[in-house]
C-alpha cells in the first residue's frame, strides 16, 4: 500500500525534499493548521479507510499521472511507488505514459489531464464522458478533488523548496521616524 517511512513524516515536507527540523519545517511551523489540514487531505484522498467507488489503485494511478504531468521528481516517484504496491503492471503503464486499457481508469486519467493542463476547457460534456465510462457522482467528485489537491500539494512543495533554497535576507528594524507635528499640535 504505502511507504511507512513516508507515512511517519509530513508528505509535503517529503516532496519538498526535507525531513524533520530543517528550513521547510520552520517555514511550515508558521501555519500549523494549514500543515495539518494538508496532511489530512492527503490521508482522506489517497489513503481513506473506505475508498468507496474509487479504489486505492485508481487513486494512486491518478496521483502518479498528475505528478508526471507536473514533471519528474519526488512526487512522481512517491505515487508510482504507492501504485506499485497496489498494482505493479498498472504502475509500469502509467510510468510509460501508456493507456491502461481500462475504459473507466483511462477516462479518469484523461479528465485529470484536462483539469491539469486545460482547466478552462472543462465543460459538462466531460462529466458525461466520465459517467459513460462508469464513474458515479461520488467518484467524479473524488477524482476532481484528488486532481485539485495534488496540484496544490505539488505547488506548495515546489514553493517551499524554492524558499528553503533562497531564504529571505534578515529583516532589520524599521528606521525610527519622527512624526511631523500637525497644525493643532504646534499651537
Amino acid at each position: 500500500m504505502s511507504d511507512p517511512v513516508v507515512d511517519a513524516v509530513d508528505v509535503i515536507d517529503h516532496l519538498a525534499g526535507e525531513g524533520e527540523g530543517g528550513q521547510i519545517a520552520r517555514l511550515r511551523s508558521l501555519r500549523p493548521q494549514a500543515r495539518e489540514n494538508a496532511q489530512r487531505s492527503y490521508e482522506a484522498l489517497l489513503e481513506p479507510a473506505d475508498p468507496g467507488s474509487v479504489p486505492l489503485r485508481e487513486r494512486y494511478a491518478v496521483a502518479a499521472y498528475v505528478a508526471q504531468l507536473h514533471g519528474p521528481g519526488p512526487a512522481a516517484e512517491l505515487y508510482l511507488e504507492n501504485l506499485r504496491d497496489e498494482d505493479e503492471d498498472l504502475a509500469e503503464l502509467i510510468a510509460a505514459g501508456r493507456s491502461t486499457g481500462e475504459q473507466h481508469l483511462d477516462a479518469g486519467l484523461a479528465h485529470a489531464e484536462l483539469l491539469v493542463q486545460r482547466p478552462r476547457d472543462a465543460e459538462p460534456s466531460h462529466l458525461r464522458t466520465l459517467e459513460a465510462a462508469g464513474w458515479d457522482a461520488d467518484g467524479i467528485v473524488t477524482l476532481s478533488q484528488l486532481v485539485s489537491f495534488l496540484t496544490f500539494q505539488l505547488r506548495v512543495a515546489h514553493g517551499l523548496a524554492v524558499l528553503a533554497g533562497n531564504p529571505a535576507p534578515p529583516t532589520h528594524p524599521a528606521p525610527t521616524t519622527h512624526a511631523i507635528p500637525t497644525t493643532e499640535e504646534t499651537r
